[in-house]
């Protein structure tokens, strides 16, 4: 979901407008009830929902004076919920006035997402479902699962090793096979340590 603001986002805790990403959830046991519950099918009434704020760390996101945040909350496979009153409640939990600043926004449901794009599998975008079997072959079982049959054209996302939310690995595992396949002597190990 993206929010379209009519300025910065008013954090209880004004450290928290600094970081680019914000996970927000409340206490322990409310993210553990809000995962609980969509473990169960279900969508909890304050869910656990990881904020970025891009305008922050990248001016030309949004107009001077202005800002942008995009946000999600974790949903039931397939789930048609439009989730713009859920997130803007739990913004705004903490961060009060934010409803306020609210100029625009735009929601795309999990049951819409895959049709945007495929690799998002029942509209997870961590591209489908992360089993221990997936960790091992996906896209497929192979010692080097960047590489695709095409030559020169290399696989880099959520989709491959080591899988979703360790970012840029796959991007480096997929640099290094290309170099590699290259012939070249010179290693990014040699470049970047």
């Amino acid at each position: 979901m993206d929010f379209a603001l009519d300025g910065p986002i008013p954090w209880t805790h004004p450290e928290v407008a600094l970081a680019p990403t914000v996970h927000i959830g409340g206490t322990r046991a409310e993210v553990w009830r809000s995962e609980n519950e969509v473990a169960r099918g279900r969508v909890s009434e304050r869910p656990y929902a990881l904020t970025v704020q891009p305008s922050i760390f990248d001016p030309t996101r949004a107009p001077e004076g202005k800002a942008v945040l995009w946000a999600y909350i974790h949903v039931p496979h397939g789930s048609d919920l439009d989730a713009t009153e859920l997130i803007t409640r739990q913004v705004e939990r903490f961060a009060p006035g934010f409803r306020d600043l609210i100029l625009a926004h735009h929601s795309v449901p999990a049951s819409s997402r895959e049709a945007i794009n495929p690799s998002e599998i029942g509209g997870d975008i961590l591209g489908g479902a992360f089993t221990i079997p997936q960790a091992i072959r996906r896209p497929i079982l192979s010692t080097a699962p960047w590489r695709t049959p095409m030559r020169g054209v290399y696989l880099a996302s959520a989709s491959t090793p080591p899988g979703p939310g360790v970012n840029g690995m796959a991007g480096w595992h997929a640099a290094r096979t290309a170099v590699h396949d290259a012939g070249s002597r010179v290693t990014l190990d040699d470049l970047f340590g």
